[in-house]
């Protein structure tokens, strides 16, 4: 009898241990946590989010833990913009930007090839943590993404009820919650942590609604770039203004096509208009190039979204230069022509004209392309780009009339000499 007791209490005795170290190895499993910034127009998020990422996910399951935030919406562009200032990043902010611990990730290339083996890596010790930086803990808490003490709440609800779509556990509102002293904060703990401060109040609007944040998996969802119509609608007032300039632009197009087919020779404008015009699109060039370089938020006013424009990835030609210092060069290329047109003559002269023209029209083409990516390829529109792409339409019609009359007092000097030829040999 005391035997069988013994032996009952022996398996009794093993059942609780199993489940304590079971129970204690699942909470301290690694887990690798990671912010990614995408659009959904962007064609470089697309492919991270749908080809690079689901084979991680289904390697490393729960281990894996990626929040997608979109920088088109309000809130998911000011997380973006606040987080990057707080890790003091100095280069573009462009998307897709992965956030993952201490490090930045950025672009279709870099990710894929550097995330598994970091994953794999930090795996093997601690995992990572959330990026400590107040506007994270801030923002996670606020969506009930992680609780007071830093935990994630999705996750390991997904883990508790694999079955039911998880549901956010309500939290205490970041006034409601104490407030950290100056000995909870990381940077006077020598050991790392994965435990993320109690956040404070948010500086920022990160409330649920509009928060445009979607846990990523290996299905790619939560990724839907729509078609042309959505994304049109996504600002109908903006990308309907884009629209019309559009339009008015492959008119001036037309317009040249024709004049020059009919060797007309309008009525040059003063000459005044061109330097004026210049000096307005250079201005916006420069403006829209200092963004671009430093990564900080452009002022766009009450219509349009330049941000989302600036952050896709049509910002860049081939990825590498910034289409505002495209445009800076193609401003100050026509200036240089034009005053080689005013400070020379004969066939110099007329070759700087024909010059000036040439660069204008394709600045003019470059725009139209421009301008039809933003509202239906990116469905946002930037009213800086708006406002330079008009000032080269009416760079345009000025530069043309001067092309046209300088063709039109070619023809009338060749004539001449020719006259002058004939009548010399009579």
């Amino acid at each position: 009898m005391k035997t069988t007791k013994l032996k009952l209490g022996l398996i009794l005795l093993l059942l609780v241990l199993g489940l304590t170290v079971g129970t204690a190895s699942a909470q301290d499993t690694p887990r690798v946590r990671a912010i990614l910034f995408y659009s959904p127009s962007c064609g470089h998020c697309h492919k991270v989010i749908t080809e690079d990422l689901p084979p991680l996910f289904d390697q490393y399951g729960d281990q894996l833990y990626i929040l997608g935030i979109d920088v088109t919406t309000e809130t998911g562009r000011q997380f973006f913009v606040t987080a990057l200032e707080q890790i003091e990043y100095t280069e573009s902010a462009v998307v897709p930007l992965l956030l993952i611990g201490d490090l930045v990730m950025v672009g279709s290339e870099q990710i894929p090839a550097e995330l598994p083996p970091l994953i794999e890596e930090s795996l093997a010790e601690d995992g990572i943590a959330w990026t400590d930086v107040p506007v994270v803990g801030e923002f996670l808490f606020a969506q009930g993404l992680i609780d007071a003490d830093g935990n994630d709440i999705l996750v390991e609800t997904q883990e508790e009820q694999p079955a039911e779509e998880p549901t956010p556990i309500p939290s205490e509102t970041p006034e409601d919650t104490p407030q950290p002293t100056e000995t909870d904060t990381p940077e006077d703990t020598a050991e790392p942590t994965e435990i993320i401060p109690t956040p404070t109040a948010p500086e920022a609007d990160i409330s649920k609604e509009d928060a445009g944040f979607t846990v990523l998996d290996e299905s790619g969802s939560g990724f839907e770039t729509g078609t042309m119509l959505d994304r049109f609608n996504r600002d109908k007032i903006a990308n309907g203004i884009a629209v019309v300039v559009l339009l008015i632009m492959i008119a001036v197009v037309v317009w040249i096509a024709i004049q020059f087919m009919r060797a007309a020779t309008p009525k040059p404008w003063p000459n005044w208009v061109l330097p004026v015009l210049l000096v307005i699109g250079l201005g916006i060039a420069i403006y829209l190039s200092l963004i671009e370089v430093s990564g900080d938020e452009a002022i766009c006013g009450p219509v349009g979204d330049c941000n989302a424009v600036q952050q896709s990835e049509y910002s860049k030609l081939f990825g590498v230069l910034p289409v505002a210092i495209l445009g800076m060069l193609g401003y100050i290329a026509i200036g240089i022509s034009w005053l080689i047109s005013l400070k020379t003559s004969g066939k110099l002269r007329f070759y700087a004209k024909m010059a000036m023209f040439l660069i204008a029209l394709f600045g003019l083409l470059f725009f139209i392309y421009l301008t039809f990516l933003e509202p239906f390829v990116i469905g946002a529109t930037c009213a800086w780009c708006i406002a330079s792409a008009i000032t080269m339409t009416l760079i345009n019609l000025y530069v043309a009339r001067v092309a046209l009359n300088a063709l039109a007092d070619t023809e009338l000097d060749e004539a001449e000499d020719e006259f002058d030829e004939v009548g010399s040999e009579d």
